[in-house]
């Protein structure tokens, strides 16, 4: 007789690192207790999965690791959701650095000038970030590189449509979408979304992804279709909680 084999225990996220999570990274806040092992999974398996790479002489901490997990894990929460499966590393500079892009613009003009850069996010194998904008990220700047760059690899994963990731109906997506890109591109000075939004759809949900994290009771109360919208996918309200100087407690 044949017993069944055992189910494989999963390892839980280590103690540093969840201590290291908690104590870093205010937006732990917004996840709900029944999310909260998910969560810690996510994070447990990005740090185990990704690889990181110091850059410029970035002296590379684990700290440094773990505030970037916690922050990109928390798009990925939802059932079905896949850890960011195209990514294979995290290249982490310092602070802003200069690439050399030749792809034309607006005028159909090649500059071979440096540009500087907060973060990049690369189809296929890799993220690029600015620990300083890490940083001021977690202490309640407006702009989430962590966020803005990995909603690039959600909208990656579904490659036939820029500015949404996989969806099973895109109907009220495209709808709500369309129509808040479009008042962005009309405004440009919107009292929450970022300008440089209104460059492409792919950009305009960076952009608002970053609003729904660092600035969500703002843009529940300008463009409230939109935090619906993303209430929805990301499944986390983030109106509820103010983020900065209230860590959570390990649950």
């Amino acid at each position: 007789m044949f017993r069944s084999p055992r189910p494989r225990t999963v390892a839980e996220l280590p103690p540093q690192w969840r201590e290291q999570l908690y104590r870093q990274v205010p937006h732990a806040v917004m996840v709900p207790a029944a999310l909260s092992r998910i969560y810690e999974d996510r994070v447990r398996d990005f740090l185990l999965q990704k690889r990181f790479v110091p850059c410029a002489g970035l002296k590379l901490s684990d700290d440094m690791r773990v505030a970037v997990a916690g922050l990109a894990c928390l798009l990925v929460l939802r059932p079905g959701a896949r850890l960011f499966p195209d990514v294979r590393a995290v290249l982490l500079y310092a602070d802003r650095f200069y690439v050399k892009h030749d792809e034309p613009d607006e005028f159909g003009l090649v500059s071979d000038a440096p540009v500087e850069q907060l973060g990049e996010s690369w189809h296929g194998d890799r993220v690029v970030l600015s620990w300083a904008d890490v940083e001021a990220a977690l202490h309640g700047d407006a702009v989430n590189v962590v966020a803005h760059e990995f909603a690039h690899q959600l909208d990656d994963e579904n490659p036939d449509v820029q500015g949404a990731p996989a969806l099973h109906d895109y109907s009220r997506w495209s709808e709500v979408m369309l129509r808040e890109y479009q008042r962005l591109q009309r405004h440009r000075r919107p009292p929450v979304l970022d300008p440089y939004g209104a460059e492409s759809p792919g950009e305009f949900f960076g952009v608002a992804t970053e609003a729904f994290f660092q600035r969500g009771a703002a843009l529940r109360q300008h463009h409230a279709e939109l935090y619906a919208l993303f209430h929805d996918y990301y499944g986390l309200d983030t109106a509820q909680h103010a983020l900065w100087g209230a860590h959570r407690k390990m649950p």
